[in-house]
């Protein structure tokens, strides 16, 4: 007998099952069959039943589809495998295509496929798909196909694959099982006296027939969900009785809504309680009265009674402190899960006894949030437990995620980033003997041998771009490798390339296994076009074996993989493919493959998933986040050959209709709050965003059946809009809408409502003076400490480096060359034509040192540079003596220090010193310490003058007889700030000084506008100033100290 037993609550359905099961089954050793929808239901399930019974044991869990292929193992027809499964049956369309798609009647694929063999896979994937459709949904047409009526081309192709296959599929079987089936067949094919259907929400009409059939020899119990203990099998949405009204549809006035939610989001329960009305069943009811102790229970109860109240009515009410229903509207995913941080712990403070296994939390992207739930549940604090389920192996798996990242490099760009981001994944990294410190001098060294993407030329060639070397891995690892040979200075070409001489010493170790992973890497581009897919596992598992060391802890991991190739193995086995496929047609089965979730369904602590239908349980608190204006309910968009998109019957699967439901589910499965949120902000403007339809039915619902503690319109209780930044100080205002626990966020609030005054200083008080040897200045020393005053005392005393370790590698080769590549060109050029070498033949030095762009535009740049280059030297050459310059080393005791150094530029004239670039405050400050020292110095024969050239003015300064007590001064300023950070910032101290003092003229210097970068914006300022105003009276007295003698002491200033 068929025997149905319904209610609104699983919990119920749950204990009427441990009261059937208690009554013993007629042998002691047969198990009891529960057919559930998915692995998490069985756990809960088991759960439930050792709970009421004190014990589940001897329980066999089986799913629908897999307990109906069992009975149907009792035929003699049936296949032993998969043959009609999807991925085997998308191999066997993938090698029946060729032959069809030259006929006329499948003109429509061949146009899809174009002889494409990547194309013809993903197209049979899509059909087999289509076909699994149709044996669950359309088994008539199935069979009235194989019976000869094939009007469209599916319907010859599916002939084709049922020949081929030599088999029965699950429609024929299902039709010849129901035909043969008696008390023989059952006892034969070894079911129990009784089975257990739980929790379903749908079932295909077949499933259902073949139950009801069952259902005659034995007693099957059905175990369903039903949000409503009334008939509701001719409730219609508003929308659609006013859309009816209007069109003045016969019978438009007799239509109800009864409630609103149930009838917009229940359509595909409505459907299967409807096919549930044909089928003879004797039918028991569990209901539980939710209450009306809070807004969720009173929602629940008005849908189990198929009622609505109005806003206007008594009960409509909600008390002040009621939390049962919340909506929180944030800006973007990172702000839903922090919210949800904070407001899991109110209601664990709210509830003593809730535990963070009794929360559920789902979102329609699970692997969009799963890195925010990581970063804020698994850092925050107090720390909340919590596991992440139904995320596939790739991306569960950085070693799944890496190999699918290395199967991807063959026919890629082979971009520097992407090549390098391999070497990430410490299994790669142990292969190849390189650690996490080694990976900061490669990408150190892929940045400047100039490596941007391409193997060599001719990969560039066939990729469709003039076949040029430069910026390639060949050229870039070329010049690595003859670098760590044979140095170039620089200037030195070895069969055309240009050494990169920054490799030496031990540091030759690290370069040959990085040469060995480089080259591994590129090889892989080399690998046949086609192959079989047997061939392909081979070459993948070599290719794990080749590039993956993996941990003893991390084997499952590994182990995944393996599996993973040899289903895509078995699956194309299984479907008769003998044919040769493309690495990216083996890697896309490869990745569907590893899309199957790697981790269990409630494996505790506060459970993160993915919003699966068909596994609605009950949890004390149920969140949905992410429910964003088309996100969900999502809609999955019908090939365009699906024949059931035109031939909706009742029974089939919608995305949309099963989303909607899963909504609804969720709702009545929430005991005590049922938590909503959504990217309800835009992040830069802060407009609002709608949310997901249903978050809007839901909230007019609401509004139109109940008020506010005050009568007040109830979407101002339950939705909180949230502010941008967790530290906010409206979080710490008092208002009981918006709180935080964070201790750390609180104080951040307090110190932005202060602003920079209130932030507590970085230097409370000053260091102790450094040892004694920190008495003898280098002359370099000193020069780079008044470039940027902060940075040193950062940098030298406290070891504090604010630059990242490394920057961004670029995928692409420059069209334009940036700021410090064109300095650094005429830096080069600057060089060899002072060692009296022409231009004319440095164009192909400057291209193998890859400072250039390629081809012409290259030239281009080469060009100008060098025009740039040659009037500089011409300036230079009128004024610079005709004797060279001697270097002068030097010894000079001032006040308690000495200063030593080398004093380049020497001669009979003065001081002359140059740099090809724009002159800076830095320039000014390089100069003046060396004019300083020249005068103090006094060397015989040397006129006390200096003149520095710059690319755009020539600074001269005249004689400066009380050069030792500037010098003096300008170490008394250095030592001090060898103990605190110092106001002197070199670009607004020259403002300040140059315009007589003007405050206004060096904060202009020292803030941002839309033209330039301001000095503040410095990070090392920032850092050691971030509690005041650094242009205070010590600012203008260092100013005045450092840059008034410079002034004064100015000869000339010439534009050049």
């Amino acid at each position: 007998m068929l025997i149905l037993h319904q209610s609104n609550r699983l919990e119920a359905l749950a204990e009427r099952l441990a009261e059937i099961t208690r009554a013993p089954l007629a042998s002691p050793f047969a198990p009891e069959t529960i057919i559930v929808q998915s692995h998490g239901v069985a756990r809960w399930l088991a759960l439930a039943l050792a709970r009421s019974s004190g014990v589940c044991a001897n329980v066999r869990f089986a799913f629908p589809a897999g307990f109906a292929w069992d009975l149907y193992r009792t035929l003699d027809e049936l296949p032993h495998g998969a043959h009609f499964e999807q991925e085997a049956m998308a191999w066997r369309i993938m090698q029946l295509l060729p032959p069809l798609e030259r006929r006329a009647e499948f003109e429509a694929v061949d146009q899809c496929v174009q002889g494409d063999v990547y194309r013809r896979y993903e197209l049979a994937s899509r059909i087999a798909w289509t076909f699994e459709q149709y044996l669950i949904y359309r088994p008539d047409w199935i069979v009235r196909w194989q019976a000869g009526d094939t009007p469209h081309w599916q319907a010859r192709l599916w002939c084709r694959v049922a020949e081929a296959t030599g088999t029965s599929h699950r429609a024929a079987l299902h039709r010849a099982f129901l035909a043969r089936l008696d008390g023989a067949l059952l006892a034969r094919a070894g079911v129990p006296q009784r089975i257990s259907v739980f929790g379903a929400p749908a079932l295909p009409p077949t499933l259902l027939e073949l139950f009801t059939a069952i259902g005659e020899h034995i007693d099957v119990h059905l175990f369903l969900m039903n949000p409503c203990r009334e008939y509701w099998g001719d409730i219609v949405p508003s929308g659609d009785i006013a859309r009816r009204t209007l069109a003045r549809e016969p019978g438009a006035a007799y239509l109800e809504c009864g409630n609103a939610l149930l009838a917009s989001l229940g359509k595909q329960g409505r459907d299967f309680f409807d096919l549930l009305q044909g089928c003879p069943a004797m039918e028991r009811e569990c209901y539980v009265e939710p209450g009306d102790a809070s807004l969720l229970a009173r929602v629940q109860s008005d849908i189990l009674q198929l009622r609505e109240r109005g806003a206007a009515a008594d009960s409509a009410r909600i008390a002040a402190d009621d939390c049962s229903l919340q909506v929180h509207a944030c800006h973007g995913a990172m702000r839903e899960v922090e919210v949800l941080h904070d407001r899991l712990l109110a209601l664990f403070e709210r509830w003593p006894d809730l535990e963070p296994s009794d929360i559920v939390v789902m979102t329609p992207d699970i692997e969009t949030f799963a890195p925010y739930i990581d970063a804020v549940f698994g850092t925050a604090a107090p720390h909340i437990p919590f596991s992440i389920s139904d995320r596939g192996a790739e991306h569960e798996s950085t070693l799944a995620a890496t190999f699918m990242a290395l199967l991807d490099l063959p026919g890629s760009r082979y971009e520097a980033d992407r090549v390098l981001a391999i070497l990430d994944e410490p299994a790669v990294q142990r292969r190849f003997a390189l650690t996490s410190q080694d990976l900061d001098t490669v990408h150190g060294w892929v940045r400047d041998s100039g490596i941007r993407w391409g193997i060599d030329a001719a990969h560039r060639a066939r990729l469709g771009v003039p076949g040029t070397a430069e910026h390639t891995w060949r050229f870039g690892l070329e010049r690595l490798l003859l670098g760590y040979a044979l140095p170039g200075e620089g200037v030195r070409l070895f069969g055309g390339i240009l050494p990169h001489d920054e490799v030496e010493g031990s540091l030759g170790e690290i370069l040959g296994r990085f040469a060995s992973y480089a080259e591994a890497a590129l090889a892989l581009n080399a690998l046949p076009g086609t192959r079989t897919v047997a061939q392909w596992a081979a070459a993948l598992r070599g290719m794990l074996a080749q590039f993956f060391d993996v941990e003893e802890s991390r084997e499952e991991e590994l182990e995944a993989l393996h599996a993973a190739i040899a289903a895509v193995e078995s699956d194309a086995a299984a479907g008769g493919f003998d044919g040769a496929v493309t690495l990216e047609v083996f890697s896309s089965a490869l990745r569907s493959r590893l899309k199957v979730p790697a981790r269990a369904f409630l494996s505790g602590g506060v459970t993160f998933c993915a919003t699966v239908p068909m596994r609605s349980l009950p949890f004390e608190v149920v969140c949905l986040i992410g429910l964003n204006d088309g996100a969900f309910p999502r809609r999955r968009r019908p090939y365009g050959f699906d024949l059931m998109a035109t031939d909706f019957r009742k029974g089939d699967r919608s995305r949309r209709d099963d989303d909607r439901y899963l909504f609804l589910e969720s709702l009545i499965s929430a005991r005590r709050c049922f938590y909503v949120s959504y990217a309800g902000q835009h992040i830069r403007d802060n407009s609002t965003i709608p949310p997901s339809v249903l978050v809007s039915e839901l909230l007019d619902y609401l509004a139109q059946n109940y008020s506010g503690p005050a009568g007040e319109d109830i979407r101002g209780h339950v939705v909180t809009r949230h502010p941008l930044q967790p530290f906010s100080p409206r979080y710490f205002a008092n208002d009981g809408r918006l709180f935080s626990y964070s201790g750390a966020l609180c104080e951040a609030a307090k110190r932005a409502g202060r602003g920079a005054a209130g932030r507590a200083p970085f230097v409370t008080e000053a260091l102790p003076e450094p040892e004694e040897e920190w008495r003898t200045v280098e002359l370099d020393a000193l020069a780079r400490f008044f470039r940027n005053p902060a940075r040193y005392f950062l940098r030298e005393r406290l070891a504090i480096r604010l630059e990242q370790s490394e920057e961004a590698l670029e995928g692409r080769e420059p069209l334009v060359p940036d700021g410090l590549a064109s300095y650094a060109l005429r830096q080069r050029l600057l060089a060899l034509r002072l060692r009296g070498q022409s231009l004319v033949d440095a164009l192909p030095l400057a291209r193998a040192g890859a400072l250039l762009p390629h081809a012409e535009v290259g030239t281009a740049v080469f060009e100008r540079a060098g025009d740039e280059v040659e009037r500089f030297v011409q300036r230079l050459a009128i004024h610079l003596p005709e004797r060279a310059p001697r270097a002068m080393p030097f010894e000079l005791e001032l006040g308690g220090a000495r200063l030593r150094g080398v004093l380049n530029g020497v001669s009979a004239a003065g001081l002359v010193g140059f740099r090809l670039a724009e002159c800076k405050a830095r320039d000014l400050l390089d100069a003046w310490i060396r004019h300083l020292l020249l005068n103090a110095l006094a060397p015989p024969a040397v006129a006390p003058r200096t003149r520095w050239f710059l690319q755009d003015r020539t600074v001269a300064f005249r004689p400066a007889p009380e050069a030792r007590s500037h010098l003096e001064t300008l170490l008394h300023i250095y030592r001090a700030g060898l103990t605190r950070p110092l106001p002197l910032f070199p670009a607004s101290a020259h403002a300040y000084v140059s315009q007589g003092g003007s405050i206004e003229a060096a904060r202009g210097t020292w803030t941002y506008s839309e033209h330039r970068h301001g000095e503040g914006d410095d990070p090392y300022y920032r850092l050691a100033f971030r509690d005041r105003d650094p242009l205070d009276g010590e600012f203008e007295a260092l100013a005045r100290a450092v840059f008034g003698p410079l002034h004064a002491a100015l000869e000339e200033m010439q534009t050049a």
